[in-house]
């Protein structure tokens, strides 16, 4: 398997994965910081354990890399929905880091609208104006429906592609280990603030405007 599969299978279906118990504890953390403090804070988790370990070098630091990634996507999971119990949205555990997967890939823009001729998913459970397009409640995206299965893959792929461009200077530079820590780091740093900013806009706004023509076709 190679790595952009690798990663690509780390990303697909991202549910939260959360206890009940876990979700409390995660509300109640994130109630007491601003959304700039948390983002700060689950940055620096991720960027630390990149310098970690790219400083390691050699075939150990280049075998680290998708259990670092793991670790990245654990940190993205708990920051993201972070960002909307700060808001004080009703987080969809299932599936709305799919969606923030799919904004930050590119695959779907959120916005405060649906433009015509497209198809949009509403963002969060409460009561929106009738907007122009055509809009698709988001309770299709339920592990059953086709475009969420759909969208989850995408998001994947699309993922994958864009982060493996990046790791490509990670491996390039693994055998180094000084250089291979700053660069780990960065990269760790720019998905992490990527995701962050992409739960951040997705929260705010109204829904997610598919901008993959087959994906919309099964809606």
């Amino acid at each position: 398997m190679s790595l952009q599969e690798e990663v690509a299978q780390i990303f697909r279906n991202w549910g939260s994965g959360m206890l009940e118990v876990e979700r409390k504890a995660l509300r109640e953390k994130a109630a007491k910081y601003t959304v700039d403090d948390w983002k700060a804070e689950h940055i620096v988790y991720v960027a630390g354990s990149g310098a970690l370990t790219g400083a390691i070098g050699g075939p150990v630091g280049l075998a680290a890399i998708v259990p670092d990634l793991l670790w990245c996507k654990k940190v993205a999971t708990q920051g993201c929905l972070g960002i909307g119990h700060i808001k004080g949205y009703v987080i969809d555990y299932e599936n709305d880091m799919n969606m923030i997967l799919a904004v930050w890939s590119d695959l779907a823009e959120a916005t405060v609208s649906v433009p015509v001729g497209k198809v949009g998913i509403k963002v969060s459970n409460k009561i929106l104006p009738k907007v122009a397009g055509k809009v698709v409640e988001k309770v299709i995206l339920k592990g059953s429906s086709k475009i969420g299965a759909k969208l989850a893959a995408k998001a994947a792929s699309k993922a994958a592609t864009k982060l493996t461009a990046k790791l490509a200077a990670k491996t390039g530079v693994g055998w180094i280990p000084l250089i291979g820590g700053v660069v780990s780091a960065g990269i760790n740093w720019w998905l992490l603030k990527g995701l962050l900013d992409a739960a951040e806009t997705y929260y705010k706004s109204d829904y997610i405007v598919l901008k993959d023509d087959e994906i919309s076709s099964l809606a």
